[in-house]
């Protein structure tokens, strides 16, 4: 909330329970196996479900019936153009939008960092410091 969001959910939370009283028309899902289930079933029946990501894991399954039963649209997307690739970093300097870093690891504690994104105990960006 303090960087800006409207809604927060806790990615450990009971999402059926927090978002009861939203309509989700559109979800961006990033993170993969570990939220794929749960992103999918915020989805209001017709709800687009746009995926980039999969950081928690590159297979999913989920009930193919119940996909087509609600009607949804699933889409996958990667990197864009060149000029949108500069529109991007021209907003970033007109919004002074800065990234949230969990935490900075020396090279040689790179085990150590993989390990806190395994366990998802960070909240933002962790960087591997390679030279001093």
């Amino acid at each position: 909330m303090q960087l800006g969001a409207d809604r927060a959910v806790d990615t450990n939370g009971d999402w059926d329970k927090e978002l009861s009283n939203e309509t989700i028309d559109l979800v961006i899902e990033s993170v993969g196996e570990a939220t794929w289930q749960r992103s999918l079933n915020q989805l209001k029946k017709g709800g687009t479900m746009v995926v980039f990501g999969a950081s928690a894991g590159d297979e999913v399954n989920f009930n193919l019936r119940e996909f087509f039963y609600g009607q949804y649209s699933l889409l996958g997307t990667t990197l864009g153009s060149i000029e949108e690739f500069h529109e991007m970093i021209a907003f970033i300097d007109k919004h002074e939008i800065r990234p949230v870093i969990d935490s900075v690891y020396p090279l040689s504690e790179t085990n150590a960092a993989l390990e806190k994104i395994k366990k998802g105990r960070q909240f933002g960006k962790i960087a591997i410091k390679i030279a001093e």
